[in-house]
């Protein structure tokens, strides 16, 4: 594809997913999210789905620095959502896991995300959809795949 045609289209992609990104997690943010932040509620959702985690899987799985994670883990603690267990086989391990309130707030939200973004959903057509949603898929594990730094 000739260059021009391809900043073009970085162009047009970029307008839309900052624009629609920022949109949905405002709206998300005021009308889903009570007593938590979307940062917060994401790193939830991924101890509540993948857990129990280890902080240093866990800023992996966020893409944020190992340093900044403990602040993080502390205030969703402190919240009653989250807790540290100890490996029992290695003591040196610390693992995060969700509570049972945690679950239930996760839960919660999890059917009120669905509710909120199927409205928009619905106004498209089923394949294309599906169509946005499998390419989104394979830009997502073609970005994962890639190291940093790879094409800069």
């Amino acid at each position: 594809m000739e260059r021009e045609k391809i900043k073009l289209l970085i162009k047009r992609y970029e307008d839309v997913y900052l624009f629609a990104t920022k949109r949905i997690s405002s709206l998300i943010s005021e009308n889903v999210l009570k007593e938590l932040s979307l940062e917060q509620y994401s790193m939830l959702r991924i101890i509540y789905f993948q857990g129990p985690l280890r902080a240093a899987e866990l800023s992996e799985q966020l893409n944020v620095n190992k340093s900044a994670i403990t602040s993080k883990v502390d205030k969703l603690e402190t919240k009653g959502f989250i807790k540290r267990e100890r490996d029992q086989n290695d003591r040196r391990n610390i693992y995060i896991t969700a509570t049972e309130e945690g679950k239930k707030v996760c839960e919660e939200v999890e059917i009120k995300i669905e509710k909120f973004v199927s409205h928009y959903l619905e106004e498209l057509d089923p394949d294309d959809l599906e169509e946005f949603i499998n390419l989104y898929e394979k830009i997502s594990t073609i970005i994962q795949n890639s190291k940093e730094g790879d094409t800069l």
